[in-house]
Formats: structure tokens, C-alpha cells, sequence
């Protein structure tokens, strides 16, 4: 219901696109083709997105052809769908709903997820021992609205949208930083004739402007709900997380993500034109999930394990203890190769500069200052006055 709402108010701040979409591609129709091709089209070209959505969220196939050609996906292999309901007999057994369809996608690591009411399966997960517990997790998503409300509100933006607002964007990039460049040396000149410091009134201005001329961009190709709402969409989201993974611990597969989460991480999933982390720490997954295995009997080479032999689990972190943020993986392993990961160019680059800020310091002690025109020396004689200024 929470979701439900949520997209709501995502279509009314919507409504704001559809109105800039309209005005701008009915006028452009209109110079070459007339008034009445201008309105159809704009209308389409305004509330096709909308409409789209809608379809999507309540429920229509969908994710399975304009994803699919974004990930460069392919139907399954007859190796790899052996694979897959071997590892799924129980699942299947149960009757639990399966996606109708499932697309294989050749990147390397060991990630799924749904979109819309498709699955996609990364090709090393169909030999890893961890494809029961993570194909579980995505089920969650699939017979909840999770999926549905993630494609539906990607769907909100145009067809290449994302395309054209990154050129768009990038381009006003490049024009910001000519105007800046001028900007700077006119600020300079009127600094040096006139002793006026303009920065700090034009930065902000600058930067403001910036930011207008992006938001009137995600206007004109969409999905400005989301990038208004990204912070509230993603708690929502990293609370379906949570939701799937308890999906995944009752239908039995809480022990294998938590041999995954303590060795894998999941990708995250992305909201329009908002970039912070939609998924939850390690740590908190490995916490809940445990706290799920004791309460449910789990699934153990497809058969499920008697209660009394189910693993111990560990105990969960202790509350005094400060959570790791969402930035920095919580994984002992994982923190020991983000230590290795300096790159090279550090040591020596910081090297440098700390020999050359010694050699600027040397140099500055070493050279005289030069001596003011008019400074106070005493007059030669064999008794020296105060002297007067100008006079060596």
C-alpha cells in the first residue's frame, strides 16, 4: 500500500512533464505540420509515458522488450535451464508464481532481478551454489509490486530520454565551463581596476542557473517524480529488500544468502536521476535473515533440513556498537581489498608535492624582499640622523 501511495504522488508531480512535453513538442509539430497534427501529437508525446506506466504497474507483461535489448539479454540455454530447475524443485514444487519470462544476460558476477514481470538471470549465477537463494530473493519481488513500481516509474521518462538528457546535460557542462572561464577573467579585471570581489555573488548564481536548466531538462524528457522523491523512493525500496530476503528465508533459503551476503553483494537498482545506494548493508541483511532462519526450516540441496541439524546461527551485532555506513562494506574480506585498492599514482604524486611545497618554502626564505621606496634610513655621517624617506 505504502508503494501504491508512494507512485500516487509520483504521477501528480508528473503531471508537471506532461504539460512541458506537450507545449514543447505541439509547438515544434505545429511550425511544419499545423495546429491539429501538433495537438495529437504532443498529447501522445506528453501522456504516452503516463499511460505506459500505468500498464505497467498494474500488471501487464512487460520488461521483456525494451530491457532486454538495453542489457543485451538472450534467452536461456538448455545447459542453463536444467541448471535452474534443479536448483528450483522445491520452489516449483510449491507452487510459488514463476516469471513466464526468463532471460539470461552475459555480464560476469552473481546478480538477478526483476523488471516489470521478467527475470534476469548474470550467466555465472546458473554454476554458483548461491542460484537457489538468490532466485528466491528475486520471487519476492516478483509476486510483490516491486518490479512493477521500479519499471513503472523508469517508464515515466521518454524512450532515450536518458540519452538525451546525459548529452544535454553534458553538453550545458561544457558551455558552463566556457561561461566560467570568462566569467573568471572579467571578475579578475574588475577586481584589479575596481577592487570589487564578485565571486561570491556570481558562484551561486551560476550554480543555481546550472541546476535550473538541468531540472528543465528531466522536465521535458521526464521523470521528475522520481528525481523529486529519489530519498523517499529509496527507503522504500531498501525496505523491499528486507521484504524479499524474509521471502526468501520462509520459502527456506535464509542460510544460503547468508553464506552469500557474507561473500557477494547484490547490484543495486537505480531510480531515475537519483543516485544514492537502493540496497541495504551486508550487515543487516546477514542480521535479519539470521533472525529468520531460526524460525523457519531451511533448504539444503533442494530437500529441507530438520530443525535440530539446522546450522547455529551467529549472534547478531552487538547494539553498542556503531553500524558501518552504507559507503564502506561491512565484510572483512571485502574491507581488506577496498585497503588495497590506492592506486598507484598516489604515493608518487604526493611525494611530489610535498617537494615542491618545500622547495617554494625554501626559495621564499632565500630571496630578499625587495626594499619599499620609502622607507627611513639614517644619513652617513659620523653622527647618523632619524634620517628622511627617499634619501639613501
Amino acid at each position: 500500500m505504502a508503494g501504491i501511495v508512494l507512485y500516487i504522488i509520483t504521477l501528480l508531480l508528473e503531471s508537471i512533464s506532461v504539460v512541458v512535453r506537450f507545449g514543447i513538442i505541439s509547438g515544434l509539430v505545429s511550425l511544419y505540420a499545423g495546429w491539429t497534427a501538433g495537438i495529437v501529437v504532443g498529447t501522445v508525446a506528453g501522456l504516452g509515458p503516463i499511460i505506459y506506466s500505468l500498464l505497467v504497474v498494474s500488471g501487464i507483461p512487460s520488461g521483456h522488450i525494451l530491457v532486454r535489448r538495453r542489457l543485451k539479454a538472450r534467452p536461456l540455454s538448455e545447459t542453463e535451464r536444467e541448471h535452474m530447475d534443479a536448483a528450483l524443485s522445491h520452489v516449483h514444487a510449491s507452487g510459488i508464481p514463476f516469471p513466464q519470462h526468463i532471460f539470461a544476460v552475459d555480464t560476469e558476477g552473481l546478480n538477478a532481478a526483476i523488471s516489470g514481470r521478467t527475470m534476469y538471470v548474470y550467466r555465472e549465477l546458473f554454476d554458483s551454489r548461491y542460484l537457489p537463494g538468490v532466485v528466491a530473493h528475486e520471487l519476492g519481488h516478483f509476486n510483490s509490486m516491486d518490479g512493477r513500481l521500479l519499471l513503472g516509474i523508469r517508464a515515466l521518462t521518454v524512450p532515450g530520454g536518458f540519452i538525451i538528457a546525459h548529452l544535454l546535460i553534458g553538453l550545458l557542462r561544457w558551455v558552463a565551463y566556457g561561461i566560467s572561464t570568462v566569467l573568471v577573467a572579467f571578475l579578475i579585471v574588475v577586481f584589479a581596476f575596481f577592487r570589487i570581489n564578485l565571486v561570491g555573488i556570481t558562484r551561486p548564481i551560476l550554480g543555481i542557473t546550472l541546476q535550473i536548466l538541468r531540472m528543465g531538462i528531466i522536465f521535458a524528457v521526464g521523470g521528475i517524480g522520481p528525481a523529486l522523491l529519489g530519498s523517499i523512493w529509496r527507503s522504500y525500496l531498501i525496505d523491499r529488500e528486507f521484504a524479499a530476503d524474509t521471502y526468501a528465508g520462509r520459502m527456506g533459503y535464509a542460510n544460503d544468502l547468508i553464506d552469500f551476503f557474507e561473500t557477494e553483494v547484490l547490484s543495486d537498482v537505480a531510480i531515475p536521476w537519483y543516485e544514492q545506494p537502493t540496497h541495504p548493508t551486508a550487515t543487516r541483511r546477514i542480521a535479519s535473515l539470521t533472525e529468520v532462519a531460526t524460525r523457519f526450516p531451511q533448504v539444503r540441496g533442494g530437500i529441507k533440513s530438520d530443525p535440530s541439524a539446522r546450522r547455529i546461527p551467529s549472534p547478531p551485532p552487538t547494539p553498542a556498537r556503531p553500524q558501518p555506513s552504507a559507503a564502506v562494506r561491512p565484510l572483512r574480506g571485502a574491507t581488506r581489498r577496498v585497503r588495497r585498492a590506492h592506486p598507484a599514482w598516489l604515493l608518487p604524486v604526493t611525494a611530489g608535492i610535498l617537494v615542491a611545497a618545500t622547495l617554494v618554502a625554501i626559495l621564499l626564505a632565500v630571496i630578499p624582499s625587495p626594499r619599499p621606496a620609502n622607507i627611513v634610513i639614517p644619513t652617513p655621517g659620523p653622527t647618523p640622523t632619524l634620517g628622511i624617506p627617499g634619501v639613501p
